[in-house]
């Protein structure tokens, strides 16, 4: 009989070997395939609640789909996800078995709790696993003609949950990307480096440290994921500067009393903990060469792929971590994936945008442009969307979904742009999310705005950013933004006023709608922020440590909404040399 580790890399080996071919077809035909999921899922579900309310039987065609059923945002399920929740209620918005609930990331009030099908977590675990591990062995045997190595995840996230009043587990939609991972099966222990117990907690335990710690023991790593590549840039980091200490844990098999966790979990993890001198001296070795392009395959030789979302927003992220794996390591992005679905996948390594799965979600979209100003009400609040095959190159687009877990022409808020396609479904790639829009005198300015001022303003001064973030400052006349920024370097005091008339150009380039407002005189000058080495990594660990939020919802901060926000930036700004 095979052993319950054995089952699970066999699923994932299974379920591997057929993903890139499911991907492939679906997109040969994505119309027809994603109109036909949706008649599937409105007969499916045409006896619920929800599928009476609104007549889902009689509905034909997408047209009447979108003639009948109005747009949708969270707080239209928010009824429904209550009583599922606290009475065990089913069949209201969905006929399928809810198996778990997504935490959103809880960024204004409390978490919001989002049903997953146990079709919706099929399609989730079918496209994170296997498809990057098939997509990972394609690429080695069309580029090395071999298969990458088998060994350990090295794993950077978390699995913790808890069981709400009707018995279905709730966490981070990330925690069940692995088969089992919604039961917190034991057997997926075997797969990762760092023990199951400790993804099990967060609050109050120094993750960061067991993460290294066990990772660094075991030199059979093949693969690192992590849900946000900068979660891999801070871990790779932490280990720079703390190898010695993590050297001496492993040689001598203890776990220092100054690491912060609960008592339980160090008597566990100490039962288990062994003293590893041989170990201990390869790595220390390695690292005494030094902490060069080639230090991450030296430490872990069977490394093969990096997998994590780490384009867009995170490639500063992914340009330093390279320091590290050197250029030729295959970085593969994580599948556009959200509490509410799964939506696209990229199709090869190094890969920046993502392909829409038609199979996946019915996805609509509305046309979005953020530089004409529309306020129209009519148009805001029942506007006219198009389908999968009905997009055009290079436009934006507000993105519509339809799942398989009860949403129902859920306005997601996100907004992509289309730069190609795949056979006959759209390539996209994310620009902004539409609350995360900011205005000083009534421009639109977004964080892919943003996005593309910073990189002409690094190319343009010389300067690498890490990390970066901005307000807007109605106090000050006229209103300007707040642009913060952690350089890799000291920026010299005599520098600041050139790089914020710098700044005003690239902010004006990347968008017209704020151009106007500076040519017109209402903006003024940006004020820079200049932040003090390794800000943002401190960010996100206290957000972990102090407050409980999970790594694998560590999104980055571009707009900050708080005060409290503002003062912990402003706390850190560089001194002036």
């Amino acid at each position: 009989m095979k052993d319950k580790k054995s089952n699970i890399f066999d699923k994932m080996t299974q379920n591997s070997k057929y993903s890139i071919r499911k991907l492939d077809h679906a997109c040969r035909d994505a119309g027809l395939v994603n109109r036909s999921l949706l008649m599937d899922i409105l007969m499916d579900n045409s006896s619920t609640e929800y599928g009476e309310k609104y007549h889902f039987s009689d509905i034909r065609n997408e047209d009447e789909y979108r003639e009948k059923v109005p747009l949708t945002s969270y707080e239209d399920y928010e009824p429904y996800i209550d009583r599922m929740v606290n009475n065990n209620e089913t069949n209201l918005i969905t006929s399928y078995p809810v198996v778990y609930y997504a935490s959103t990331s809880g960024t204004s009030g409390s978490p919001k709790k989002i049903p997953v099908t146990d079709r919706g977590l099929a399609i989730l675990q079918d496209y994170i696993g296997p498809l990057s591990k098939a997509i990972t062995a394609e690429y080695y045997q069309n580029t090395m003609d071999t298969l990458p190595p088998e060994g350990k995840i090295l794993g950077i996230f978390s699995m913790q949950r808890e069981d709400l009043p009707c018995g279905v587990p709730f966490g981070a939609i990330s925690a069940v990307c692995f088969p089992g991972g919604e039961t917190n099966d034991d057997s997926l222990k075997d797969l990762f480096s760092t023990p199951f117990e400790v993804l099990r907690v967060s609050q109050n335990t120094d993750l960061k440290y067991l993460h290294a710690l066990y990772a660094l023991k075991d030199e059979s790593i093949s693969s690192i994921f992590a849900p946000y590549i900068s979660a891999i840039w801070d871990l790779m980091n932490y280990i720079h500067k703390e190898w010695r200490s993590l050297v001496n844990d492993i040689y001598n098999g203890v776990i220092p009393e100054g690491i912060s966790m609960p008592q339980e979990l160090r008597k566990s993890l100490a039962s288990n903990l062994k003293p590893d001198p041989a170990r201990a001296g390869e790595l220390e070795a390695e690292f005494r060469k030094g902490f060069d392009k080639t230090i991450m395959t030296r430490i872990w030789p069977n490394l093969s792929v990096i997998v994590s979302i780490w384009a867009g927003n995170f490639y500063s992220y992914a340009r330093k971590l390279q320091t590290y794996s050197g250029r030729s390591m295959p970085y593969y992005t994580l599948s556009y994936v959200s509490s509410e679905g799964l939506f696209a996948a990229a199709r090869h390594p190094f890969d920046q945008f993502y392909i829409m799965a038609p199979s996946s979600c019915f996805f609509e979209f509305i046309p979005d442009d953020p530089q004409a100003g529309q306020d129209d009400s009519e148009q805001e609040g029942n506007p006219k969307t198009l389908l999968i095959d009905e997009l055009e190159q290079g436009k934006s687009y507000e993105l519509v979904i339809t799942n398989q877990s009860g949403f129902y022409r859920y306005r997601m808020g996100d907004v992509i742009k289309v730069v190609g396609f795949y056979n006959e479904s759209p390539v996209i790639s994310f620009k902004y999310r539409k609350n995360n829009i900011v205005s000083v005198a009534g421009e639109k300015f977004t964080e892919d705005h943003l996005l593309t001022a910073i990189k002409e303003f690094e190319r343009h001064s010389g300067e690498k950013i890490v990390d970066f973030s901005m307000y807007a400052d109605k106090e000050s006349e006229p209103g300007r933004y707040v642009i913060l920024m952690e350089p890799e370097k000291k920026i010299p005091k005599e520098k600041y006023e050139r790089y914020a008339n710098l700044m005003q150009n690239e902010l004006a380039r990347a968008s017209t709608s704020y151009a106007h407002y500076v040519i017109g005189g209402n903006m003024g000058v940006p004020k820079l922020v200049f932040l003090q080495k390794e800000t943002y990594s401190l960010y996100r660990e206290l957000k972990m440590f102090k407050q409980g939020i999970s790594e694998n919802q560590l999104k980055p901060v571009r707009v900050l909404r708080t005060e409290e926000q503002k003062q912990f930036f402003q706390k850190l700004e560089e001194p002036l040399q």
